[in-house]
């Protein structure tokens, strides 16, 4: 039965082949009508019958054994294990400085001098404008003369005082002339605190008429020349200091970025800054200011960086872009880009198990420096990924793994 299955595959597969020998012979039959060469035909027939079944046998057998069984396909595979895997986070940002003041004249005067040069950097308390002093000199003397009278009457008050207080224990005064006396030096007391400030503001507004540096940092344009008439009216700003060292790098930080930033560890977390030039400053800074404000409208946090600049390289509203250094995820899984897949379901790797084709759906986390990418859930410690020929295989195809050691990973390449 086995061999009549056999022989009826094979007509079917060879049927093109028989039906023109079959034709050949039928036409010779034809040709005569002697039945002794009919017979002849039909044995002829009959053999030729025979001789083509052995051989589609043959050819059929011969392609069974030609054909090879397919062999698994060659995967290179990468083991997962969990770490602590260094964070980098780069933003732009906007220089700003810390402290910019606008230098008054804060008395009335004409301004006699300027004794620095603009742009230049200058040390908190150094004199920068000279305002005529005259007329608060003046102020200044008249007001030491009325506190040095002021003195002289408590002087007196004092000893006429002291002698009513004997006078009036002896019962030679009267009440009357004890409370004058009391009056009369507590009145002179107040004339000396009242004349010693009247003094005080004297020298206040002298010494005004230098004008000072309020804090360190380069000085601006100046905005009077010398010679005017300044601290009247709205004309009273003279130039203005901007502190540049250290000076702030300010950013904003995505809300994707902050919600695994707040969770990391963040205590030496370092700050580079690259200007245009694409160059990195030599000094680093640290993150010093991170806002508890969601913006609802750009959904980022604002943040703030303080490096030093002692050689003022960098300007107040210069564009750079900052790089946060030093997070840490601790015992994280990172894999190369390259081994994940997406499909409508969502991204994917193919894992390797006992020399089958595995799918796992992964959840993606941030993406590295070093073309990988983190796998914040999906994977674990012990999986082996799939890295090549991932366009070839499907879950459930059997696979082998390369060789780990370079020198055989190449031979098997």
């Amino acid at each position: 039965m086995i061999f009549g299955i056999f022989i009826t595959l094979s007509l079917k597969q060879h049927y093109g082949t028989i039906k023109q020998h079959l034709n050949s012979l039928l036409s010779n039959f034809s040709c005569s009508r002697n039945r002794f060469i009919m017979k002849c035909g039909i044995l002829k027939f009959s053999k030729m019958v025979l001789i083509s079944i052995g051989l589609l046998a043959c050819d059929t057998q011969t392609q069974t054994q030609e054909q090879p069984k397919k062999s698994p396909i060659l995967v290179a595979t990468q083991t997962i294990t969990s770490q602590d895997v260094a964070l980098n986070f780069e933003y732009p940002a906007r220089l700003k400085s810390p402290q910019s003041v606008e230098i008054y004249a804060r008395v009335e005067g004409i301004l006699l001098a300027k004794n620095f040069k603009e742009g230049e950097f200058v040390k908190k308390g150094d004199t920068l404008f000279k305002i005529d002093p005259t007329t608060y000199k003046n102020k200044m003397n008249s007001a030491k003369a009325q506190l040095q009278s002021a003195q002289a009457q408590l002087t007196k008050a004092t000893r006429d005082w002291q002698r009513t207080k004997r006078l009036y224990k002896q019962g030679a005064i009267t009440v009357d002339t004890y409370d004058a006396s009391l009056y009369n030096y507590q009145v002179a007391q107040a004339d000396v605190s009242n004349a010693q400030a009247s003094l005080n503001d004297a020298l206040v507004d002298l010494s005004y008429t230098n004008v000072v540096a309020n804090i360190s940092g380069r000085t601006g344009m100046r905005q009077v020349d010398v010679g005017n008439l300044v601290g009247q009216g709205n004309n009273n700003i003279l130039t203005t200091i901007t502190q540049l060292s250290p000076i702030y790098a300010e950013f904003a930080i995505p809300s994707a970025d902050f919600y695994y930033i707040r969770d990391l560890n963040n205590a030496n977390v370092s700050v580079e800054v690259v200007i245009g030039n694409g160059k990195v400053h030599e000094e680093i800074g640290k993150l010093d200011f991170i806002d508890s404000v969601l913006d609802s409208q750009t959904l980022s946090v604002k943040a703030r960086a303080v490096v030093g600049n002692d050689n003022f390289k960098l300007l107040p509203n210069e564009l750079v872009r900052v790089n946060l250094k030093g997070f840490e995820a601790k015992d994280s899984i990172a894999i190369p880009q390259s081994a994940l897949l997406q499909d409508k379901e969502g991204s994917f790797v193919y894992l390797y198990d006992d020399g089958k084709v595995k799918k796992q759906s992964v959840i993606l986390g941030k993406i590295l420096k070093n073309a990988e990418i983190l796998i914040p859930s999906g994977l674990k410690s012990g999986d082996v990924i799939i890295t090549t020929n991932l366009s070839k295989i499907r879950p459930g195809m059997d696979v082998t793994q390369l060789p780990s050691q370079p020198s055989q990973l190449i031979q098997a390449l």
